[in-house]
């Protein structure tokens, strides 16, 4: 059925339009305590209680839709979809989500929205967050003085959806178009902005709780170094909670393998279900704590208010390195994933800011990443505190970050800034008290979304790899350990161990033989299947008896002269490596579609493996050095 009409929600970065579209509709689009978020188009559609249909837009978050901006910009997107729907004239309403708290600001945009010649609502929320402030709006002073709907609400204000959608219709329904004039929004703002009894002293109250925390976490110096403390407990926790859970999981995945082989015996058809599907997917399923842990930690930093004081932070280092404060968005962002992050980079206002941001988004320590590194820290250093893990996870964050900034500087030298640079706009939110509804809804999502993905993708991986791991090829298969089985001398001449050992001429120096350089190669698909690969090889390797878990199995891998395969020398070197390289097909598409060229995604590809090789094999030969 074709929707009545269509509702497009604008407002500044940081208003609670995604809050509202969620509450509205009942999605799940990414909210936020800071610009950037919300970079796509995000529509649904929703009816009202007398029955219309109305399609609902939520916008990327503008600050004027007729000041300059760049067209692949957010603001430009934003500004080119009410351009195209007036064009084509569509039928538009424009819905402004105005946070109450922040009235005066916001008021600008509305007079520009009006000028628009469409009807238009503003919705005014974070009304709870105002009242709490001791004020009240004025919505009917407002609306007469604007000569709008004006409706005061929350995104958690019961009945939010049936009260907005049919609001909307209404107003679509009466197409009331807006007046044209000037007003003074700083001497409206303070006429519908109701002062309560005590409104002074819970105004003030907030004001110096909000000072004081500033004070300590926009210090130049305290700052800096409260994040580092932040990041490393928040791993340490990681480690400490997730560990016991992970091997709960590695002990189910033991005994489903027992009981599989006790039904099955030692046929193919065991083979592949104890080594290819629990060796692969269920090896990285084993790591769904960390990611659920992660995820919970980074919502509860986002919806404190907390990212937004990152963003003041860094915006000076980021600058020297040739990017800016916008730049930190995106770059937050790619520690989930790349792939939004690289879409996110619209808010960046100079397009050749932010193509050089959009070069080193691939640089930063995505979840993805994660099982790897849970993996080999574990497994190679599994004598040492959770603090020490836990600070050799903030080493590899930070070591993400600086190799951004250095390509960075490096890219400087081809890709200049275009015109002058613009000065970071950004107000501070308030510190809010995270809510445990959204997290756990947050948490949810990730987990459920990391459960697909091992269920679809790296199962059907996982079972490729072990096919190509019994096919026979080229391969040698006299590398195999000395007394190996028939079955892991057949894996050693297999297709996929030939493909392994083409790269060791190349890998050798980094300390990687052809287990690693296939884990590697898988890797590329979705860096999860560097720890699904190492699961299927050494789930084959362990033989049918063999129910230790990976880590163990890592630890104890033999040569083909029955020397140990790997030590902290090689866990070092591939970090090192996971670090710098390249190795999502998503990623590079990403890049691709977001530059409409395919010079910059073959870029990308080329700087990142040559750098993670020449970084992983001095890694390597220097701890190798060092006794390691």
């Amino acid at each position: 059925m074709t929707p009545s009409c269509v509702v497009a929600l604008v407002g500044r970065p940081n208003a609670g339009k995604s809050s509202l579209f969620n509450a509205v509709t009942g999605g799940h689009a990414k909210v936020g305590n800071f610009p950037g978020v919300t970079v796509e188009l995000l529509d649904a559609q929703v009816r009202a209680l007398s029955g219309e249909l109305i399609e609902l837009v939520d916008l990327p978050g503008v600050y004027s839709i007729e000041g300059e901006a760049d067209p692949e910009s957010d603001e430009g997107h934003a500004r080119q979809f009410l351009d195209r729907a007036r064009d084509e004239h569509k039928p538009l309403v424009i819905a402004q989500v105005l946070d109450s708290t922040q009235l005066e600001l916001g008021l600008g945009l509305t007079l520009e929205l009006r000028r628009r010649g469409v009807p238009v609502i503003v919705l005014a929320t974070q009304h709870d967050a105002l009242v709490k402030q001791g004020f009240e709006l004025d919505a009917a002073a407002l609306q007469e003085a604007l000569g709008v709907d004006v409706l005061a609400t929350s995104a958690r204000a019961p009945g939010i959806k049936e009260k907005v959608s049919q609001l909307l219709a209404d107003v679509w329904r009466q197409q009331r178009k807006p007046p044209h004039g000037t007003i003074d929004v700083r001497k409206l703002a303070r006429q519908v902005l109701l002062p309560k009894e005590n409104a002074a002293q819970s105004f003030a109250r907030v004001r110096r709780r909000t000072e004081r925390l500033d004070a300590v976490l926009l210090h130049p110096l305290l700052g800096p170094l409260v994040f580092l403390g932040l990041m490393t407990a928040l791993f340490a926790a990681v480690f400490m909670i997730a560990e016991p859970v992970t091997a709960l999981i590695d002990l189910a995945n033991q005994a489903l393998g027992t009981r599989i082989e006790g039904v099955l015996g030692t046929g193919w058809l065991s083979s592949l279900l104890v080594d290819g599907v629990l060796g692969g997917a269920g090896t990285v399923l084993a790591f769904l704590p960390q990611i659920v842990i992660l995820t919970i930690a980074m919502e509860l930093i986002d919806a404190s208010g907390y990212l937004a004081r990152g963003t003041y932070l860094v915006d000076r280092a980021l600058r020297f390195a040739g990017l800016g404060g916008r730049s930190f968005v995106p770059l937050l962002t790619a520690h989930a994933c790349a792939v939004p992050a690289i879409t996110s980079a619209r808010i960046i206002r100079d397009p050749g800011q932010r193509l050089r941001t959009i070069l080193v988004l691939p640089l930063m320590t995505c979840s993805a990443r994660i099982p790897t590194y849970g993996l080999l820290i574990t497994t190679f250093f599994s004598d040492r505190s959770a603090w020490f893990k836990g600070a050799m996870f903030v080493g590899l964050y930070f070591a993400g970050i600086l190799a951004g900034l250095v390509a960075s500087l490096v890219l400087g030298q081809t890709v200049k800034q275009t015109g002058q640079r613009r000065p970071l706009v950004l107000e501070m939110p308030p510190y809010r008290r995270p809510h445990a509804r959204v997290v756990a809804r947050v948490a949810w999502r990730a987990g459920t979304r990391f459960v697909k993905d091992v269920g679809s993708v790296i199962l059907i991986a996982a079972i490729v790899l072990w096919a190509l791991l019994t096919v026979p090829g080229p391969g040698d298969s006299h590398s195999a350990p000395p007394g190996a089985s028939p079955r892991v001398v057949a894996m050693h001449g297999s297709l996929a161990a030939s493909a392994g050992r083409l790269l060791e001429p190349l890998s050798k120096p980094a300390g990687f033989d052809w287990r690693l350089n296939v884990g590697l190669i898988g890797s590329f698909g979705a860096r999860e299947l560097m720890v699904g690969t190492m699961g299927v090889i050494f789930g084959i390797e362990g033989g049918e008896d063999d129910t230790a878990p990976l880590s163990a199995r890592l630890r104890e891998a033999k040569t083909a002269t029955g020397a140990p395969a790997y030590g902290p020398a090689t866990a070092l070197a591939l970090m090192a490596f996971f670090v710098l390289a390249c190795q999502c097909m998503s990623t590079l598409a990403a890049v691709r579609r977001e530059t409409r060229s395919l010079r910059w995604p073959l870029f990308v590809l080329a700087y990142t493996y040559a750098a993670a090789w020449v970084v992983a094999v001095v890694v390597f030969q220097a701890a190798t050095a060092f006794g390691l």
